[in-house]
């Protein structure tokens, strides 16, 4: 059984990136959210983190360059590109209130918002605009 390092990069990635969603938005004051706003928009911004690397390429940035496995011609594996796409849906079409309603209003509010606009509301108001 072999080790697979784009299933741990592209996974560790999406959890720093919603972890350092929290610590954000501690770091700017933000401290009593409902629990479907938190953890909404920490997962947009994993979701958002997944996209960004499947679409980039190898050379994009150092980070990604040195751990990712691409073919030849510069562009995600096969494989990668499957398992990203896989950690995407997981996060689209997860069920809880929480983390999936959470997600599906996050994602709406910076749909038509943008994210900075959406991250300004929540600062202010405490919910997502809508």
């Amino acid at each position: 059984m072999s080790c697979n390092l784009d299933q741990y990069r592209l996974l560790t990635g999406s959890i720093l990136a919603h972890e350092m969603m929290h610590a954000w938005m501690r770091l700017k004051g933000i401290q009593t959210l409902s629990q479907d706003v938190e953890e909404g928009i920490c997962q947009v911004l994993a979701h958002m983190w997944l996209d960004s690397e499947l679409r980039s390429t190898s050379g994009s940035n150092v980070a990604s360059s040195s751990a990712s496995r691409t073919t030849k011609k510069g562009t995600r594996s096969p494989f990668e590109r499957k398992l990203g796409e896989y950690f995407k849906h997981q996060i689209e079409s997860d069920t809880s209130p929480v983390y999936g309603n959470g997600y599906r209003a996050g994602q709406q509010a910076v749909r038509k918002y943008g994210l900075e606009r959406t991250l300004d509301h929540i600062r202010m108001t405490g919910k997502f605009p809508y």
